[in-house]
């Protein structure tokens, strides 16, 4: 397969897995209202929760195989697609208002993003098998401690500052699940759907930590009562941003283009517009 077919194939997989991650984090509070509620609603509460942790739990899955066709950002760069059908969920389901800021402010982050993967395409991104292991394994445990301390520290802060940490740190977890996974999906001879050497392996397992953070940030904002739809611009800033680093600064030859930081700004304005529709 070329190199084009495989990064449009990552481009795919990505489109499809972010709607579906998207639309989990509505279903998943969706099930949490309705089991605040008495009588018949409630105990549809659990089923329509369990239906969107399902969902949530496949995100490994859809990094895994876009790894397989294509360097990790390739996927990680179209996440931001995927706010458009939680926005619609959200405004179905939950009644969250969608009035005119919301959606300009989904239509440009979906033009941010599209702009960061025209910059993925024109200037080509190094394998993951280069990458200085102990930059990328630092970025994860430093990440990992500051949500926690963030997530505590927030507690009596707006709930619209714990909205914007929440989903960054949660966005920020997510990615670098998915950076830990190009890792370990690499090899010298190109990617791998599975690891190819006990080293690759425990790398991994660790990398599933990032998605149990993330899960739990995301449960952890619920409980907070933060509204689904903000929570997630800030996390598909974290979520895009943070792997174009990481690669940039981990791997030799890796750097940021203008069009992908023109597009991380454009992504960066998208989300304030809808963010400050609660300020």
């Amino acid at each position: 397969m070329s190199s084009t077919a495989g990064i449009a194939l990552a481009l795919l997989i990505g489109v499809a897995g972010t709607t579906t991650i998207h639309l989990s984090k509505g279903v998943m509070k969706h099930g949490m209202a309705l089991l605040r509620t008495a009588g018949s609603g409630g105990r549809q509460g659990f089923p329509v929760y369990f239906a969107g942790v399902l969902m949530n739990f496949t995100n490994p899955l859809w990094v895994i195989l876009a790894n397989r066709f294509a360097p990790t950002v390739y996927y990680t760069s179209m996440y931001g697609i995927g706010l458009v059908s939680l926005l619609l969920f959200s405004h179905l389901f939950l009644r969250e208002p969608i009035d005119r800021r919301g959606l300009l402010g989904a239509l440009v982050v979906v033009a941010g993003t599209l702009i960061v993967g025209a910059g993925r395409l024109v200037t080509p991104v190094p394998g993951m098998e280069a990458a200085t292991r102990s930059l990328v394994f630092f970025v994860a445990a430093a990440w990992g401690l500051t949500a926690l301390v963030a997530g505590l520290a927030s507690r009596r802060l707006s709930i619209t500052i714990q909205e914007l940490l929440f989903g960054l740190f949660g966005g920020g977890l997510a990615a670098l699940e998915a950076v830990l996974k190009g890792v370990a999906q690499s090899s010298p001879d190109g990617a791998r759907l599975l690891p190819q050497s006990p080293a690759n392996w425990w790398v991994f397992a660790i990398s599933f930590l990032g998605a149990a953070g993330a899960f739990g940030m995301i449960q952890w904002s619920y409980l907070r009562r933060c509204r689904v739809s903000i929570m997630a611009a800030a996390y598909n800033v974290s979520y895009v941003a943070l792997p174009m680093i990481i690669v940039a600064l981990a791997t030799p030859g890796g750097r940021v283009d203008l069009l992908s930081v023109l597009g991380l700004a454009v992504l960066g304005i998208g989300a304030f517009i809808i963010q400050s529709r609660g300020l």
